[in-house]
């Protein structure tokens, strides 16, 4: 899914792994640029139903066709996507509100609301913002830049894939990956450098001020030797106060867990935390790490997990997106035992009973 705050609408944002939809035989592709909007998700208010949080947000109805190339829709739907956060803000008292667009792979699209209740600002124990400039070991932080900037000029282009990720030597896998032949000769540097200067990329991604040297930082160390190395070396920063790094460091967490298959790798405290933290990026990547765990450990942290994060994987089960719906659904299958489908309602009565016989 291609994931915007509501300043970049209809811009391009990450990738998700949902699958194109084929068209009728019969019938003639849509244009590229057209969108199927299918409504407005809430997500995060503990304090206020979702219908009347709903009421206050205007919207194209779902199933209305979009037109990303068209200036005036563009406006319009990002105006009444300001007009709409402006009356939730008047209307009711909130820490933190945030919306955003999902365009899908299959060409449909959607808005989430991501909301923190005043007096839940628990819910973002975030570090403050570093303040050091650290300097560039070996040159690695430019060198990924670099090969970024390459990237993304292939991908404009159409020489890489929009959608999914290449391959690469990391242990713990890569972003975008260096199938093209402009890309296959920057990945030996990396290789070479990053166990050589792990320290120094452990630093800046903990005290560099700017934020795009500590994400950059954060993708380097996927050429470290092990899984556990890595987990040591990202785990502080789960808190970190940029999202595009804590939304990087939960899907290592959740690599390294999967790659290492040791139970004890990743502990679970910090992924359940993470799962109440206010953004989609968040809570999607802390939900798969889970499952990753839960994979290598079984339900022995059963009690914990819905003692501590059981209120949070009910809300994402029920939610339309499949970014937050297929890996709390996979957790709470595991920990009940069995599957109660789209069944939210059977979803919530096992979950009231489950507490309520708590020895």
């Amino acid at each position: 899914m291609k994931r915007i705050v509501v300043s970049l609408v209809l811009l391009a944002g990450c990738a998700t792994t949902t699958r194109q939809a084929e068209p009728p035989a019969t019938q003639t592709a849509a244009p590229a640029s057209i969108y199927v909007f299918k409504g407005v998700e809430v997500f995060g208010s503990r304090k206020v139903p979702r219908e009347k949080l709903l009421e206050l947000i205007t919207l194209p109805a779902p199933d209305t066709r979009l037109d990303t190339k068209n200036e005036q829709q563009q406006k319009e739907f990002i105006a009444n996507l300001m007009e709409s956060k402006k009356r939730l803000s008047e209307t009711y008292s909130f820490a933190f509100i945030r919306m955003s667009v999902g365009q899908n792979q299959d060409h449909t699209m959607g808005v989430t609301v991501d909301l923190v209740d005043t007096g839940d600002e628990w819910r973002m124990p975030f570090n403050s913002e570093p303040k050091e400039d650290v300097a560039d070991p070996e040159g690695l932080l430019a060198a990924w830049s670099d090969y970024l900037k390459t990237f993304w000029k292939l991908r404009s282009q159409g020489a890489v894939p929009e959608w999914g990720m290449g391959t690469c030597r990391a242990p713990m896998g890569c972003y975008g990956g260096f199938d093209h032949p402009e890309l296959a000769p920057m990945e030996q540097r990396f290789i070479d450098g990053v166990p050589r200067h792990a320290d120094a990329l452990v630093r800046v991604l903990r005290e560099d001020k700017d934020s795009g040297k500590r994400m950059n930082a954060l993708m380097l160390m996927t050429y470290l030797s092990s899984p556990e190395q890595l987990v040591k070396a990202i785990l502080p920063s789960v808190r970190d106060p940029y999202e595009g790094v804590r939304n990087e460091v939960l899907r290592r967490l959740g690599s390294a867990q999967e790659v290492s298959k040791k139970p004890g790798i990743v502990p679970i405290e910090p992924v359940l935390e993470a799962l109440w933290y206010p953004l989609a990026t968040d809570r999607n990547k802390a939900g798969w790490t889970l499952v990753h765990l839960m994979e290598v450990e079984g339900t022995v942290h059963r009690q914990r997990i819905l003692d501590k994060s059981g209120e949070v994987l009910l809300e994402m089960a029920g939610m339309r997106s499949a970014l937050d719906r297929e890996p709390s659904r996979k957790v709470l299958v595991m920990l009940a035992g069995q599957d109660f489908g789209d069944d939210m309602a059977a979803w919530r009565r096992w979950f009231e009973q489950t507490r309520s016989t708590r020895p």
